[in-house]
């Protein structure tokens, strides 16, 4: 009886134990996936209020972001933006703003540079500033960061996730000791075809949980996160600058017509605020044409994608270098 007692006790214990390490894969599992599907607000590539208004250390955010490719990406930003305040760069710069849907867009800084050139533009200090869940009042502080001086194109990213944030204001921590050479060039891309991409029932599962938990938080901020890019627009303008409201990829085979209303808001406001202060929109989403396939979710580009998309950023790069008369300078 005692001999049975305990093979019913060790029986129990174990069961137990398995179902506790069951637990710990499965909360594993749940938020590997949120991650790497884009379920969490990384799918609209913004965070809460005030998010980004307080700084680490390192000059990452203290709240949210991912970790690994995320903090790789915002240390990068801050990087530039240092080197370029202590080096006072006499080439023109081009800075591309955004979330993680723009950090995704291109393939390198020293392609992108040497695309520009390629295609008739000067050299220039070209960068992709995209980084995870970027908010509008992060990139007015990133803006203000920019040299005062400097012969800047700034091409604003956007898309459903910028009006997603309730946040007006935000600060920027810079890295000291300052950087003495240049930030790396290389793109820390989270998203690749060798990794592999999501399958279309799962982009078709994310378009119907972004009109479930993210449509009315869009709703909600809409009128403040375009207030706040409108005063992206006038900082970029009064220090000197040339803002581009840039429209960022967006997997239109998936989506289709499903995200009509918030797409057609968005793009009406860019529209109206680029007419308001003669400044360019730029949408390539129709002109690239990019397929399923090109996409790792809904917004993010894989390197086929990026290549094709770099190609015509790279073409309408040197076509506004031109326009504005930045022939490059000196080193």
């Amino acid at each position: 009886m005692i001999r049975n007692h305990r093979r019913i006790n060790v029986t129990i214990a174990l069961v137990a134990a398995l179902l506790t390490a069951a637990a710990a894969a499965a909360a594993c599992s749940t938020s590997a996936t949120a991650e790497s599907a884009s379920l969490a607000p990384a799918a609209g590539e913004t965070q809460g209020a005030g998010a980004v208004a307080t700084t680490g250390t390192d000059g990452v955010p203290a709240t949210g972001g991912a970790k690994g490719a995320s903090g790789a990406d915002w240390r990068r930003v801050l990087a530039a933006l240092a080197w370029m305040q202590a080096e006072r760069p006499t080439k023109p710069v081009v800075v591309l703003l955004g979330g993680s849907a723009a950090r995704e867009s291109t393939i390198s800084d020293e392609s992108w540079r040497a695309q520009v050139v390629a295609k008739g533009g000067p050299e220039t200090l070209a960068w992709n500033m995209g980084s995870r869940n970027r908010t509008m009042a992060q990139n007015v502080a990133l803006v203000k960061a920019l040299p005062k001086d400097a012969r800047a194109i700034v091409y604003i990213g956007v898309n459903l996730g910028s009006f997603t944030s309730a946040q007006k204001t935000a600060s920027l921590a810079l890295p000291s000791p300052v950087p003495t050479s240049s930030p790396p060039l290389a793109q820390p891309h989270q998203y690749s075809t060798a990794t592999g991409i999501l399958s279309t029932a799962k982009k078709k599962a994310l378009v119907r949980t972004w009109l479930a938990t993210r449509y009315p938080v869009f709703k909600r901020n809409f009128r403040t996160s375009a207030g706040v890019l409108e005063t992206l627009i006038k900082v970029c303008r009064t220090r000197g600058y040339k803002p581009v409201l840039f429209e960022l990829p967006r997997n239109t085979q998936v989506i289709g017509s499903s995200l009509r209303a918030p797409i057609t808001r968005y793009r009406d406001t860019c529209r109206t605020l680029a007419a308001k202060y003669k400044v360019p929109w730029v949408s390539f989403v129709k002109a690239a044409g990019l397929p399923n396939r090109d996409f790792y979710d809904l917004w993010h580009l894989v390197e086929p994608g990026r290549t094709v998309w770099q190609g015509l950023l790279s073409a309408k790069t040197a076509a506004l270098l031109r326009q504005y008369g930045y022939d490059g300078g000196g080193s």
